[in-house]
C-alpha cells in the first residue's frame, strides 16, 4: 500500500511556537511514504529555523520560501506547494493543526478500496490551550448534492480532504487574491466538477487549534475579507444555471439569501454612511439580481426594498431577511 506517495503541503507563517509539533505528528505517521512540503509566507519569527532543522533530520520534509512574485498568503503557498509537490495524493494542511498518526493511513487505505474516485474526505476535532477536545467538524449530514454543500450541512476544512494528483493538476487552484473563506470556495469550485469520493466517518483524524494563537482571528477582519465573503456567496448564487442540483429552486433561495446576508455584514462593518453608499453602488448589479430572486410579490419586495435602505442608513434590517 506504500507505494503511492502522499504529498502534505503546510503554507507557514509566524509559528516558531507551534510547527514544531505540527511537523512531529507529521513524522509520527503510521504511513511513512510521504513528503512534506512547508513553504514559508514570509515569517518575521525564527520559523524558517525550526523548520530548517527537520529538514536537517529527514530529507521527507522540504522547505520553500514564496517568490516574491507571488501575492502574500496562504492561498499563493498552497499553490506553490503543489507546484513543488510530486506525490500521487495531495493533502493540504495547517501550520498550527495536528495529524492524528493513522491520518494518512486510513485515507490511502480509502483510496485503494475505492477505484476510481478523485478524493477521500475526513473530518477534524478542535481543541483549546489546555488541550481538551472541544468540539468536532464532523458534517451534520453525508453529502448527497451541492445543496448540502451551500446550506451548510457539509462542511469542508482545508486538511480534511486527501486529493488524486490527477483531478487537480488541470484545475484552478486556490484564489491567491482571496483572504477570507478560501478553502470554502476553492471546494465549492471542486464540487462544480462533479468529482468522485468518499469519507472516512469512523473517528475524526486531525486536531485544529482553537484559541488566542489561531491564525485565523476577528482581530485581522476587514473591508475586503468581508466583501470576499459576499464574492463568494454570490458566486454560488450566479452558478446556479451550471450546478447539478436535484433542489435547484431551494439552491437559489438560500443562495440568494446568504449573499444578502453577507452584504448586511459589510454594512454594519462600514462606520459611515459614505462607505457604505459606495460599497452598496459597487456592488449595486449583484444586489439587484438576488434581490429578484426573492421577491414572490408585493409584500417580499417591500421587506427587500426596506432591508436595503435600513442596511445602508443606519445598518439596520437584518431581521427583514428571516421574516
Amino acid at each position: 500500500m506504500e507505494k503511492h506517495l502522499v504529498s502534505i503541503i503546510i503554507p507557514a507563517y509566524n509559528r516558531a511556537s507551534l510547527i514544531g509539533e505540527t511537523l512531529d505528528s507529521v513524522l509520527k505517521q503510521t504511513y511513512s511514504n510521504w513528503e512534506c512540503i512547508i513553504v514559508d509566507d514570509g515569517s518575521t519569527d525564527n520559523t524558517v529555523e525550526v523548520v530548517r532543522t527537520y529538514v536537517a533530520k529527514d530529507e521527507r520534509f522540504k522547505l520553500y520560501l514564496r517568490p516574491v512574485c507571488r501575492p502574500k498568503g496562504a492561498n499563493a503557498c498552497r499553490n506553490y506547494g503543489f507546484e513543488k509537490s510530486k506525490g500521487e495524493y495531495i493533502n493540504w494542511f495547517d501550520c498550527d493543526d495536528i495529524l492524528k498518526s493513522d491520518f494518512l493511513e486510513k485515507k490511502v487505505e480509502l483510496f485503494r478500496k475505492r477505484k476510481g474516485i478523485d478524493a477521500v474526505f475526513s473530518y477534524g476535532a478542535y481543541f483549546n490551550a489546555n488541550n481538551n477536545i472541544i468540539d468536532s467538524s464532523k458534517p451534520k449530514k453525508k453529502y448527497s448534492d451541492i445543496f448540502d454543500y451551500v446550506s451548510n450541512q457539509f462542511h469542508l476544512s482545508t486538511p480534511g480532504p486527501l486529493w488524486h494528483r490527477n483531478f487537480l493538476s488541470n484545475k484552478t487552484l486556490f484564489d491567491e487574491e482571496r483572504q477570507k473563506i478560501q478553502d470554502v470556495e476553492f471546494h465549492f469550485r471542486m464540487f462544480l466538477h462533479q468529482f468522485r469520493f468518499d469519507s472516512y466517518e469512523q473517528d475524526y483524524l486531525f486536531l485544529i487549534r482553537r484559541g488566542f494563537d489561531r491564525i485565523s482571528s476577528k482581530k485581522t477582519l476587514s473591508t475586503k475579507k468581508i466583501e470576499d465573503v459576499f464574492t463568494y456567496n454570490y458566486f454560488t448564487y450566479a452558478s446556479s444555471d451550471i450546478v447539478n442540483t436535484k433542489y435547484l429552486d431551494r439552491y437559489k433561495k438560500i443562495t440568494a439569501l446568504n449573499t444578502l446576508k453577507a452584504f448586511y455584514e459589510i454594512m454594519v462593518y462600514q462606520k459611515s454612511i459614505r462607505n457604505r453608499y459606495k460599497i452598496f453602488k459597487k456592488y449595486k448589479s449583484e444586489i439587484k439580481k438576488v434581490t429578484s430572486e426573492m421577491k414572490n410579490g408585493f409584500s417580499d419586495s417591500v421587506k427587500i426594498n426596506l432591508f436595503l435602505i435600513l442596511s445602508v442608513t443606519i445598518k439596520k434590517g437584518f431581521s427583514l431577511l428571516n421574516k
